[in-house]
């Protein structure tokens, strides 16, 4: 238990929530102005709780010595199993995702769960592992423990949660110890998975393959799924250098990109605040991963630095793709846009997140 004392509020990293609450702030504006076009109408409203129960787990997370979290994530892990099996069972069907569960007068989203909870048992997995580099038997558990949940995802026809799984379990075996030889291969095994898989795409007429031909071969794709990405463009396009105001942006605002409140959020701020705003933005995102590999480094114990690097490679993935997506560099896939865009599943995440990494930090001096 870390002591609310004097050496708490002085330990305690008020620049990485000051930065916090500022782009969920940001977010909330930029829901707002969303909102009128998608029927949806309390959104912004619905994100203003999201941030202040956010705010609340993110303090209680840092009361409790991380180690003792760390001690009970099966319990975590079992729950995000659950919960990922309800939702193939009765869950909610949003633009072909099975992702949603309904409790109640609440909807929330599993995936954005579990992936905090199974990056709490494979830290507590491989912080038991004292051989260095890693054998085979301790990558193959690893493994075991990460394809669960990453599977029944996979079943929810979720790409762009799916993938966002492979961004932690790799991070975190590097830090672990694993062979370079064996990074080697796993990065020669994908890149001949995509020299192979690249005829099988072109041909396929199924809606995730032509959101692949929609970025890297244009010509062969159905010019409907060229839509959202160039209705995207346009609006990033028309912000120009300082944007058009907020509330004043017309494709998003308008209803011409299609989930503009969560998955191309980045599209209306790059309408309505420009490339300084966009780059404003992405700047709070860089300090806040830059402090996060900070408290990495300074963690008192393999532990903190395996919790809090495989947070921070989760968080830059979220990042990376939801900018990528909307520059047309990427793929469309259902992301969320931490702390910004609408949907505070993913908000109560990112807390519970920060809060375990600020937890590594208050305990780095700590016997």
């Amino acid at each position: 238990m870390v002591a609310l004392n004097r050496r708490y509020f002085a330990d305690f990293d008020w620049m990485l929530l000051a930065l916090t609450l500022a782009l969920g702030l940001f977010g909330a504006v930029e829901i707002s102005s969303a909102q009128a076009a998608q029927s949806l109408p309390g959104l912004w409203q619905k994100h203003l709780i999201g941030l202040g129960v956010g705010v609340f787990i993110l303090f209680a997370t840092t009361l409790v010595d991380y180690r003792k979290i760390i001690s009970v994530a099966p319990v975590f892990y079992a729950v995000g199993l659950v919960l990922l099996i309800l939702v193939l069972l009765v869950g909610k069907k949003i633009n072909g995702n099975q992702s949603w569960l309904p409790l109640g007068a609440l909807t929330i989203q599993p995936s954005e769960l579990a992936k905090l909870f199974t990056i709490l048992l494979l830290t507590l997995f491989l912080t038991g592992v004292r051989k260095r580099p890693l054998d085979l038997r301790t990558v193959i558990i690893a493994g075991l423990i990460w394809a669960v949940p990453t599977g029944l995802v996979f079943l929810e026809h979720d790409t762009g949660s799916t993938l966002s799984y492979f961004s932690f379990i790799a991070a975190m075996l590097f830090l672990a110890g694993l062979r370079w030889s064996w990074i080697a291969a796993l990065a020669a095994v994908a890149v001949i998975g995509v020299v192979l898989a690249v005829p099988h795409i072109k041909a396929d007429q199924g809606y995730k393959a032509q959101r692949i031909k929609v970025i890297f071969w244009p010509d062969l794709a159905d010019k409907r799924y060229l839509y959202q990405n160039q209705q995207s463009e346009i609006a990033v396009g028309s912000g120009g250098l300082f944007g058009k105001g907020l509330h004043s942006g017309t494709q998003g605002p308008l209803g011409f990109i299609p989930e503009v409140q969560s998955d191309f959020i980045m599209a209306l701020v790059g309408e309505e605040t420009g490339f300084v705003g966009s780059i404003f933005a992405l700047t709070i995102y860089l300090v806040i991963i830059t402090r996060l590999i900070q408290i990495a480094r300074q963690a008192r114990d393999r532990t903190g630095l395996l919790l809090v690097g495989g947070y921070a490679a989760l968080l830059l993935y979220h990042v990376a793709i939801s900018v990528g997506m909307v520059l047309r560099l990427l793929p469309v896939m259902g992301i969320p846009l931490p702390l910004v865009s609408s949907g505070n599943t993913s908000v109560l995440a990112t807390f519970f997140g920060l809060g375990l990494a600020l937890n590594v930090r208050l305990h780095r001096f700590v016997n």
